[in-house]
């Protein structure tokens, strides 16, 4: 059983009182195959190699831009995340560069 990052893998139970387990693969730790990271509907993450009790079926288009622009939003966050830090090194000089000149100026007044 081979699955894609993006499937959805629904893992039935062995029992008729316990639900089935439904998730997304978010990673294929296997060369070619599992085992998966999965990501379930209940937000846990597990890593999974699935029994002849599990079904996997790919996404839909709709399901597939919407996991695209899931992951660009993630990237472009990570990215403002880094480039906030690096202002944020810039910034801080200059903020304390104009914070002595500030005191200098207020020196300058009181005397």
């Amino acid at each position: 059983m081979s699955a894609n990052v993006g499937d959805r893998i629904t893992m039935h139970a062995n029992t008729v009182d316990t639900p089935d387990r439904k998730g997304t693969i978010v990673a294929v730790l296997g060369s070619e195959g599992p085992p998966y990271r999965v990501r379930f509907d209940s937000g846990a993450e597990s890593i999974v190699t699935p029994g002849p009790d599990a079904t996997i079926e790919p996404p839909s288009p709709a399901e597939r831009l919407e996991q695209a622009a899931d992951r660009a939003g993630e990237i472009a966050s990570e990215a403002k995340d880094k480039a906030r830090a690096a202002a944020g090194d810039t910034t801080g000089k200059a903020a304390r560069a104009v914070a002595d000149a500030a005191t200098k100026v207020a020196e300058r007044f009181r005397r």
